[in-house]
C-alpha cells in the first residue's frame, strides 16, 4: 500500500473564517463566472500542488465578486 500526502490541511476558526494551507503549490487557475440563474453566478479556483489538487467551488450574486488583485511581482 502507498502511503498518503496531505493535499491541503483545513482549518474551521470559531468565528467562522476558513483557513487552508497548501504546501508546493504548481499553479493556480480560475474559470470564468458561468450564470446558474437570477442573482446566482458560480465559479471554480483550481490549486495544483506536488501532492494533488485543491478545486473550490464559489457562489456569488454578481460576477463582480470573483475579482481579485495580484501581486505586483516587479517589487518582489
Amino acid at each position: 500500500m502507498v502511503a498518503s500526502k496531505t493535499v491541503a490541511s483545513v482549518s474551521f476558526n470559531s468565528d467562522h473564517n476558513l483557513s487552508v494551507d497548501v504546501d508546493e503549490v504548481q499553479g493556480i487557475s480560475m474559470s470564468a463566472p458561468m450564470q446558474l440563474g437570477e442573482g446566482q453566478w458560480f465559479c471554480e479556483m483550481i490549486i495544483r500542488s506536488a501532492n494533488g489538487t485543491l478545486a473550490v467551488q464559489m457562489l456569488a450574486v454578481n460576477p463582480g465578486s470573483f475579482s481579485f488583485e495580484l501581486p505586483d511581482f516587479a517589487s518582489i
